[in-house]
């Protein structure tokens, strides 16, 4: 019996390694399956993930682009302010004077006199006389002479 067994154990050992093996292999091409699975996962990701690379790198550059035509309408934004306060400064001095010729124009009709003119408004003499003579005549005081004789007005 030990030879029978004797005889037959190499065979047994021969089958269950055998066997082993085949389950083994088995194993390994689960293995292989879950690893081709994940790696097939990892390709979508990859593939999903430079399409949004590129949908970033587009916006990116819309981004970009916008800000360097912000950054222009600022810059002539800038310029336009500049011209528009130059602009400003000189109105502001032609409506200078133009507050005094009104300043003047109400104190000669409260009743101020060349003088208080001429001193008052800064005015000269030749102005603040123009000044009172208007006032008289639009007053009906003084009589306001024609510009030109009949004659020349029917021709």
């Amino acid at each position: 019996m030990v030879d029978l067994f004797l005889t037959w154990l190499p065979l047994v050992l021969s089958v269950i390694s055998f066997v082993i093996c085949i389950y083994l292999l088995k194993l390994k091409m689960n293995e292989k399956g879950n690893l081709n699975a994940e790696l097939s996962e990892l390709r979508e990701e990859i593939s999903t993930s430079s399409q949004k690379v590129d949908s970033l790198k587009k916006q990116f550059t819309e981004f970009r682009t916008a800000s360097i035509n912000l950054g222009q309408t600022v810059n002539d934004l800038g310029t336009q302010s500049q011209e528009l306060a130059e602009r400003l400064n000189e109105l502001e001095m032609v409506d200078t004077d133009s507050k005094l010729y009104s300043r003047a124009s109400k104190m000669v009709q409260l009743g101020a006199d060349v003088t208080e003119l001429m001193e008052e408004c800064e005015l000269p003499k030749a102005e603040a006389e123009l000044m009172m003579s208007l006032k008289g005549k639009l007053a009906g005081k003084q009589t306001i002479p024609p510009l030109s004789d009949e004659e020349d007005i029917v021709r």
